[in-house]
């Protein structure tokens, strides 16, 4: 009987930690003083956990805070668009590397760090060609 016990407690205590490593913050209880670099952090160890709602959060909460700042927001939003790759997310993906690709294009794109360019471009040319679905124009010929 107590060996059932200790491990019914054991396979508690896991779920607990297990259901608290995946908990989603409320960005209003995020503190507002948290710096761009902590907030990074935890998003990244939110995705290490493959927690990426609240990775998200995290990342979003750098766009809403801090988003006058390109390098932060571009940095984000990378972040946010990495995550729809993983999720084979493919329509938002595209939207979002292709505005990330865009701001690069722009006045003021050489001052934003050159490795977001290059890693929206690979994550960019990851995303599966979409099979054309148009009709033929003259489909007896």
């Amino acid at each position: 009987m107590k060996r059932y016990s200790a491990r019914a407690a054991v396979l508690v205590c896991c779920a607990l930690i297990l259901s608290s490593c995946m908990t989603v913050p409320d960005p209003s209880e995020i503190p507002a003083d948290s710096t761009v670099v902590e907030l990074s952090q935890k998003g990244q160890s939110a995705l290490d956990a493959n927690n990426y709602k609240a990775a998200e959060v995290y990342y979003q909460t750098i766009i809403d805070r801090y988003g006058t700042d390109a390098s932060a927001r571009i940095s984000a939003e990378f972040e946010i668009a990495h995550m729809r790759i993983k999720k084979e997310k493919w329509d938002d993906a595209r939207i979002r590397l292709e505005a990330i690709i865009s701001a690069y294009e722009t006045t003021g794109g050489t001052a934003l760090p050159p490795e977001y360019l290059v890693l929206a471009r690979n994550d960019l040319a990851r995303i599966p060609e979409r099979k054309q679905t148009a009709p033929d124009a003259n489909p007896t010929e």
